[in-house]
C-alpha cells in the first residue's frame, strides 16, 4: 500500500485482507517451494531479500503475450470491473463500498470519519466469488508439483 514506511509499521493503518479458499491453498504451497525462510516470496538472487515490487512487471515483460498489454496493477482495476458488474446483476449495490475498501480506496467526507465497518464477511465471500471466476476448470495447485506433503 502507499504508506510511508512509519504508517506501514503503525497498527491502525492495518489492512486486512480475506483470503479464499485457493489463496491459502495457493500459500501453503508457496511455503513448502520457499523452504524455511523469512519470505513467503523471496528475491531469487537474495534470499534474505523479498521478491521485488517489480518482479511480477517483469516477467510481464518477458512474456511476449503480455508485453505492452497488462500490468500487475492492472488486476485491481479487472476486480473492480468485474465484482462491481456482478453486484449490479445479483442487485448488490451495496456492494460497491465494500469492493472499494478491499482495494484500500477511502471514501471522502464525514462518512470515512465515522464508519469504521471493515465487512468481512462480505468481503470473505467477494474474495471467494472472484477466487472461483478465476480458477474455474483449472487443476488444484498442489496437482501441478510433485512435492512431498508435509
Amino acid at each position: 500500500m502507499k504508506l510511508s514506511l512509519e504508517r506501514k509499521n503503525d497498527a491502525a493503518f492495518e489492512f486486512v485482507v480475506p483470503l479464499s479458499r485457493q489463496a491459502v491453498e495457493l500459500f501453503k504451497l508457496a511455503i513448502r517451494l520457499t523452504k524455511p525462510g523469512p519470505y513467503l516470496f523471496p528475491n531469487l538472487r537474495h534470499a534474505h531479500r523479498p521478491m521485488s515490487d517489480a518482479a511480477i512487471g517483469t516477467m510481464y515483460n518477458r512474456l511476449s503475450e503480455f508485453r505492452g498489454r497488462h500490468v500487475p496493477h492492472g488486476w485491481r482495476s479487472t476486480f473492480s470491473t468485474a465484482m462491481n458488474e456482478l453486484a449490479e446483476r445479483e442487485n448488490r449495490p451495496g456492494d460497491q463500498a465494500v469492493i472499494d475498501l478491499m482495494l484500500a480506496h477511502k471514501p471522502k467526507g464525514v462518512e470515512f470519519a465515522y464508519n469504521r465497518a471493515a465487512y468481512m464477511p462480505r468481503r470473505r465471500e467477494i474474495a471467494q466469488l472472484w477466487a472461483d471466476m478465476l480458477t474455474d476448470g483449472l487443476p488444484a495447485p498442489d496437482t501441478l508439483l510433485d512435492l512431498p506433503r508435509r
